[in-house]
C-alpha cells in the first residue's frame, strides 16, 4: 500500500500560512480597526493575530503603527511644588489633580482610570 503524496509540503504550508499572517497583519495595520474588530470582520482567530503582530515585528518585517496603544508610555516631567506634604498632577489635556496624600491617593486612581 503506497501513501497519498499530499499536495503542499509542510514547509510550503508554513510559508502559505507565514504570507496570509503577514496579509493580514499588514491590512489591519492600514485599516484603522482594534485587533479584535479586524479579527471579527474576517473570521480569524484574536490570539492568532496577536501572536502574528508581536512576530512581524519582532522580527523586523513588520513597522509599528503610527498610532499610539494603550500600552505606550508617555513623557512625564516633575516640577517642584510649593507644599511639601501633597501632589500635585498635571495630565497633558490641561486637567491637575492638586492635593493627593496618602489619604487620597485610591481615589485619584480611579478618577485617572475613568480618564
Amino acid at each position: 500500500m503506497q501513501s497519498k503524496p499530499t499536495s503542499e509540503s509542510p514547509r510550503l504550508q508554513t510559508l502559505s500560512r507565514e504570507a496570509f499572517w503577514h496579509r493580514h497583519v499588514s491590512q489591519w495595520r492600514e485599516s484603522g480597526l482594534s485587533k479584535a474588530a479586524y479579527c471579527q470582520q474576517y473570521s480569524l482567530v484574536y490570539h492568532q493575530m496577536v501572536y502574528w503582530c508581536s512576530k512581524a515585528n519582532s522580527d523586523g518585517k513588520g513597522t509599528k503603527s503610527a498610532k499610539a496603544s494603550s500600552s505606550d508610555f508617555i513623557a512625564v516631567t516633575v516640577s517642584p511644588t510649593q507644599s511639601h506634604c501633597a501632589l500635585s498632577i498635571l495630565l497633558p489635556n490641561g486637567i491637575a489633580i492638586e492635593g493627593i496624600d496618602e489619604h487620597s491617593v485610591a481615589l485619584v486612581s480611579r478618577l485617572v482610570e475613568q480618564l
